[in-house]
């Protein structure tokens, strides 16, 4: 089964790179520039495994998408990565939070721990 990780990112190259990256160690990348298209799409997400947030983006931010995903019982249940430049800001009950810049290998290693491929 293919893994997939939802990247929800309003910086484009950053964005655009985190695909790349991930899509060459293996992993299916549906990626979103704000929260309420990546909510529209959550559902219709084959093998979805992991949900890398950033908070502050126009349209829906990411506290709104995240209280949206809590309340939706098959969604629920996905663990939601925060990474943020004010990461003591994340909304409570995300499963992890780390801080902007983060080292591709960390976000990597975050990425294996919850999406382990077979």
């Amino acid at each position: 089964m293919q893994h997939t990780v939802l990247i929800v990112e309003d910086e484009e190259d950053l964005r655009e790179m985190m695909r790349e990256a991930f899509e060459a160690n293996g992993y299916a990348v549906v990626t979103a520039p704000e929260g309420q298209e990546a909510l529209d799409r959550m559902a219709e997400i084959e093998g979805l495994c992991l949900v890398l947030l950033d908070l502050v983006m126009p349209g829906m931010n990411g506290w709104d998408f995240f209280e949206q995903v809590r309340r939706r019982p098959q969604l629920a249940r996905v663990p939601v990565i925060v990474y943020s430049s004010a990461p003591d800001n994340a909304p409570a009950g995300v499963t992890r939070v780390l801080r902007k810049p983060v080292a591709f290998e960390r976000l990597l290693s975050t990425v294996r721990e919850f999406c382990a491929q077979d």
